[in-house]
Order: structure tokens, then sequence, then C-alpha cells
């Protein structure tokens, strides 16, 4: 799993919420104990001032559920 850049906008996800569910679900594989994919789909992000892009937020999330499918 790569790191991931997220591009930041006006308002967006918030990017500490973001940063943690990524350790997490890194630190998570690591160990191997992946996550189960239907948990990636809806996060629950707030949303801030000068938070990253969603849609690539939503992409990444959607990517790795998908890789952990098959």
């Amino acid at each position: 799993m790569e790191n991931p850049f997220f591009s930041v906008r006006l308002r967006g996800y918030d990017r500490g919420q973001v940063d943690r569910a990524v350790a997490r679900i890194r630190k998570a594989m690591e160990v191997g104990a992946p996550p189960h994919p239907d948990s990636l789909d809806n996060l629950g992000f707030q949303m801030t001032l000068r938070g990253y892009d969603t849609g690539e937020v939503d992409e990444y999330f959607t990517e790795v559920a998908r890789s952990l499918r098959s």
C-alpha cells in the first residue's frame, strides 16, 4: 500500500482524520489483519476548510477496498 497524495482544497475532508485512517489501514495490513473492504465504503470524514480533495480521498479508499476484495 503506497503513501497517498491528496490535493488540498478550500473545503474538503479533515486532513488529520484522513491521515489517521490511512495510517490505521497501513498498520493493520502490515500485521496481516486488513480491514474488511465494506468498512472502507463510508468513513464519515468531517468537512473542513483547507481539507483534502473529497474525490481523491474517496477514490483512494475505493481502490484499497477493491484490492482487498481481489
